[in-house]
């Protein structure tokens, strides 16, 4: 019998939100994903303990079969952790960086592609930020300008606004040498 632990460490209530949200519908209803929900829509994703209802815990879940330990450590937190605490490992990051890249091509709201565009950018800016690495083949110009796109939303959240113009400035820095 094998003592591999199949549980990652993961504690009985953890495990049952796990499966409860492996149930249960994320998508919002297509009334609630309009343009003027973006910031509520975007605070309450900042906001969520996974899985609880995040709109990325599913596909990270389903594209992180290799990289469970991961995915462990992913819950009971919130991507305003992971954004804005010295917590976030570069494997958590690459982990959301590629589910909010997955959401980006198959949520049919604009409302959430938009909150899944902007998580993306928000996870390749965290790890610009936190290890001075880059987890995207963008260049670090395209990098710039995306970043500067997305401070200039009205709807952005003030704290992304900052993590962005920082890793702005690491991109501006990297691309001048």
């Amino acid at each position: 019998m094998s003592s591999k632990k199949t549980t990652f460490g993961l504690r009985l209530g953890q495990l049952a939100d796990l499966f409860a949200m492996a149930v249960k519908n994320q998508e919002l209803p297509e009334a609630e994903c309009t343009e003027e929900n973006l910031p509520q829509m975007l605070r309450d994703e900042l906001a969520e303990v996974m899985p609880g209802s995040s709109l990325l815990f599913p596909t990270v879940s389903e594209i992180s079969t290799s990289r469970q330990s991961d995915v462990a450590l992913l819950v009971g937190q919130s991507l305003q952790q992971l954004f804005f605490g010295p917590e976030a490992t570069i494997g958590q990051l690459q982990l959301i960086k590629e589910a909010s890249k997955r959401l980006t091509g198959t949520l049919a709201s604009g409302a959430q592609r938009a909150v899944a565009n902007t998580l993306y950018h928000a996870t390749i800016a965290r790890c610009l930020t936190l290890y001075n690495k880059k987890i995207t083949k963008h260049s670090y110009e395209k990098l710039d300008e995306s970043f500067t796109l997305l401070m200039e939303k009205d709807w952005m959240a003030a704290e992304l606004v900052e993590l962005f113009s920082n890793a702005r400035r690491i991109c501006q820095t990297m691309w001048s040498n």
